[in-house]
């Protein structure tokens, strides 16, 4: 079994002449896994990987099953694969190993979890899977920013990722990197609100995405887009806590980064720090174009609107003249209420690359909790247009 932590890497290449009529599951309980949540099943689990990654099928299924608990420490599962498309089946739960064994063979890469370079990709649970990353042992040390993400897509095209449940990430729960077509649906994601950086979703240089039907509750962003992103339908995604849905950060120590072609549509924000933003770094270079939410409810969120050029965690910023170029963004039909103690929209636009074509229609945001103040819109370096808006937005230019 060698060490009982050792990091496993299966790597399979793609062949010709794979029978495209037939399919075979394999159990990783058929490898060697126990299940008992306390052995490390990784290398049943790559053994598993290997077999049916290698096997020249038309169709390969792995499957997880039910009413165990199995302990695993990191993977890759590295395509290409014969199998013209594999299916990842999970219906019992996958436990992380903790912070405490993680360095010690237990992983030394930045995912818990990783498949890179497999096409036609499905993982699914079937309402029953559960991935849990047991990151309580990697909050108290985010901020050296070494936590993992928990499972993490690069460069899987044509993925499918449904019905599942995931829990507790060390860091982001999940990551898609470079992927081209994927649909995400019917995932239930959940952190503490206080835990750092547990994303449920972490997109970049991807295209073509679908997410719907998913309930969020984590301690970062719902679902962040970052650069090289293009052409995402989000829908239908219920998110609290958490710091709303984002576009960005974008153009960090000036990076050129676009992102274009995203719709936000019928989601609930829940106490939410922020409802739906875009952000982006000083100095930073590119766009972010061609954006719509649409039909967004709000329940006692705060900071419901938010466009913020001047994006800086930090205590102290340098002043930088370039931006990235905010343009074409509609808000239409978003409604509900607010905690917000300032601003109920607060565009905050770059001086030397204003933002451009912002539209708003049928706006209606109320403060609850004795903030009657902040039910305003506050512009800077904004222009567009606004029709029937509660509260009024007089801030932005035509």
């Amino acid at each position: 079994m060698g060490s009982i932590f050792e990091l496993s890497v299966v790597k399979c290449a793609r062949s010709k002449g794979s029978d495209s009529g037939t399919s075979t599951t394999f159990d990783v309980t058929k490898f060697g896994a126990i299940g008992n949540g306390k052995t490390d099943d990784a290398k049943a689990f790559t053994s598993a990987w290997e077999a049916a990654c290698n096997k020249g099928l038309g169709t390969s299924k792995i499957t997880v099953p039910s009413g165990k608990t199995f302990l695993v420490s990191a993977i890759k599962f590295a395509g290409p694969c014969k199998s013209r498309s594999i299916t990842f089946e999970i219906l019992g739960t996958i436990v992380a190993v903790p912070k405490q064994a993680w360095g010690k063979g237990g992983g030394d890469g930045d995912a818990w979890i990783l498949f890179h370079q497999v096409q036609g990709l499905s993982v699914v649970g079937n309402g029953k899977g559960v991935f849990d990353g047991q990151g309580a042992s990697w909050w108290p040390r985010e901020r050296k920013n070494d936590s993992p993400t928990a499972l993490r897509f690069s460069h899987c095209d044509n993925l499918s990722v449904s019905g599942l449940k995931h829990m507790n990430s060390q860091k982001n729960h999940i990551s898609i990197n470079g992927c081209n077509h994927a649909n995400i649906s019917n995932l239930h994601i959940t952190a503490p609100g206080t835990s750092p950086n547990t994303d449920g979703i972490d997109i970049s240089s991807s295209t073509n995405l679908s997410i719907q039907d998913c309930v969020m509750a984590t301690g970062d962003d719902c679902i962040a887009i970052n650069g090289g992103t293009s052409g995402v339908k989000i829908s239908r995604i219920t998110c609290g806590p958490g710091h709303g849905i984002s576009i960005g950060s974008l153009g960090k120590n000036g990076k050129h980064e676009e992102v274009e072609r995203i719709l936000v549509e019928n989601c609930t924000f829940i106490k939410t720090q922020n409802g739906v933003r875009i952000k982006s770094w000083q100095g930073g270079a590119g766009f972010a174009k061609n954006i719509t939410f649409s039909n967004i409810n709000l329940e006692s969120a705060d900071n419901p609107i938010i466009i913020d050029q001047y994006y800086c965690p930090h205590k102290t910023c340098d002043t930088k003249d370039g931006a990235v170029k905010v343009s074409g963004v509609k808000y239409i039909g978003v409604r509900g209420t607010t905690v917000a103690k300032d601003a109920t929209i607060d565009l905050k636009c770059s001086k030397t690359v204003p933002c451009t074509d912002i539209e708003f229609s049928n706006i209606n945001i109320k403060s609850v909790g004795g903030h009657a103040d902040s039910a305003k819109a506050k512009c800077t370096n904004a222009q567009g247009t606004a029709r029937s808006c509660t509260p009024p937005i007089h801030c932005v230019k035509t």
